[in-house]
């Protein structure tokens, strides 16, 4: 585990959100008062995984394949490809970082694509690359060598959240664009989650963002927000264009936008029964997984 500065601030001012033990670990959730991006500190390095003897796949799930995981990557795909269509072409040279069990990648492949994925986990690389025929790297993200390469769509699906320098991941990624090149992100939204305060954070993930938060720490990396897709509950999903990196401006008071989230879903997921909602297909095909109105007005 590594103590960090806040990779948007470049200070540590923060708050403590939670803290907890969990697989052998003290888990502490800060949020930080300039920004209000909320993640772990110390985070928590691949290194500890090893420690524990823990696979990727054991980190994050716990669940070996089956019909249920599949069906949820397949309810994920069909949500995130309005946004991947239109900038997707046939020829289209894709890399998928984080592509576990090559899901997208392999529809992808399917309607022309030349799809290259990265996935640390040997399980899901092998089934990526068996299953669908995909070359996989099967490596971290941030020991993989491509040098010189150029693509045209990168994707990470519920991914960023993962690694303990989020900033470098996308500076990495920047490095493999060109000036056409597009940026697909999915990840959790700490406004709105969809599990209960006690299971939000976990050994698993190391950042929890907010809209706006990514969309300044992508500024920040060389990549400006293209659309956003923002859920009503669960996750975001964000489509970025290859620019100059800056830094924008960050109004004071940011910080209290994911604190009053956080604050209201801790009592609000019981008031309201989200915990028996969110289990049911009809609601989230039709309120969960629809685009929260707010977003389309307001500007991040």
């Amino acid at each position: 585990m590594k103590s960090i500065l806040c990779p948007l601030c470049e200070i540590n001012n923060s708050r403590l959100v939670n803290q907890r033990r969990e697989k052998g670990l003290w888990v502490t959730t800060v949020a930080c008062l300039g920004c209000g991006l909320v993640y772990h500190n110390p985070v928590i390095e691949d290194q500890d995984r090893k420690d524990l003897a823990i696979s990727q796949r054991q980190w994050h799930t716990g669940t070996a394949l089956n019909a249920r995981q599949l069906r949820k990557l397949e309810r994920r795909w069909s949500l995130q490809w309005p946004l991947i269509q239109p900038v997707f072409q046939p020829r289209s040279r894709v890399l998928e970082i984080g592509c576990g069990l090559g899901w997208a990648g392999g529809r992808l492949t399917s309607l022309g694509g030349q799809v290259w994925g990265v996935e640390p986990d040997p399980e899901q690389a092998a089934f990526a690359r068996d299953h669908w025929g995909l070359t996989v790297f099967p490596v971290p993200f941030e020991r993989v060598d491509l040098a010189g390469e150029r693509f045209d769509l990168i994707l990470a699906s519920h991914v960023i959240e993962h690694f303990p320098d989020p900033l470098a991941f996308l500076l990495k990624a920047r490095t493999l664009a060109h000036s056409d090149t597009r940026l697909f992100l999915e990840t959790p939204n700490i406004l709105a989650p969809k599990v209960s305060f006690r299971r939000l954070f976990s050994v698993a993930h190391n950042f929890y963002f907010s809209p706006r938060t990514l969309s300044w720490l992508l500024a920040k990396a060389g990549w400006q927000v293209a659309r956003l897709r923002v859920f009503r509950r669960d996750s975001f999903q964000v489509l970025a264009q290859a620019s100059a990196p800056r830094n924008l401006e960050v109004p004071p008071g940011a910080s209290l936008e994911p604190l009053k989230a956080m604050a209201r879903h801790r009592y609000l997921y019981y008031l309201k029964l989200l915990f028996i909602w969110r289990k049911i297909p009809w609601w989230q095909k039709y309120w969960m997984y629809t685009p929260d109105p707010r977003y389309e007005r307001q500007r991040i």
